[in-house]
């Protein structure tokens, strides 16, 4: 019985492998003259203020924590990963009995590109990326306020991975 279920678990393993799965945010498609990249702070098209900083940090951290590429300064980079949040949206998405907001989504667009600095060809681009998260309304400004502000954090730590994992994958 446990040789049956070795030689299950290998012939699995030889049909994973055969299919061509692979686990996300490991392949890389970029050309093979693109080691390094940078990631300049993105521009903020928006009211929002400081978002900018939150979705380029976000991004920074992903690329960095993968090491597919070295992120460095412009100046060093074989490709540049330059973004721009285009659009914030806040909805109510919960109210209480006196209809006043309980709870809110927010949803943000980027637009981002990935050029190679040696010839300006555009080697990735996606101009509507998105991504929302909810946060709660408190009775008080300021809580709320912090709220939207860890909900825009985590939102923008997923539309980083995201991000990085389109980058490489190509799609």
């Amino acid at each position: 019985m446990k040789r049956l279920s070795i030689a299950g678990i290998l012939m699995l393993a030889v049909l994973v492998a055969a299919c061509g799965y692979q686990f996300r945010g490991k392949q890389n498609n970029l050309p093979s003259d693109v080691k390094s990249i940078a990631i300049p702070v993105f521009k903020n098209d928006t009211n929002e203020v400081r978002i900018e900083q939150i979705f380029t940090d976000a991004v920074i951290m992903q690329f960095n924590r993968s090491q597919m590429v070295r992120v460095v300064s412009k100046s060093d980079a074989d490709a540049v990963l330059s973004g721009t949040v285009t659009r914030v949206l806040v909805d109510d998405v919960a109210l209480t009995a006196n209809d006043t907001s309980r709870q809110r989504r927010i949803t943000v667009w980027v637009s981002a590109k990935l050029t190679r600095t040696r010839d300006g060809k555009v080697l990735w681009q996606n101009k509507s990326l998105w991504q929302n998260d909810t946060y709660a309304v408190s009775a008080s400004p300021t809580v709320t306020e912090t709220n939207k502000r860890l909900a825009i954090t985590a939102l923008a730590k997923v539309m980083a991975q995201t991000l990085h994992d389109s980058v490489f994958e190509n799609f």
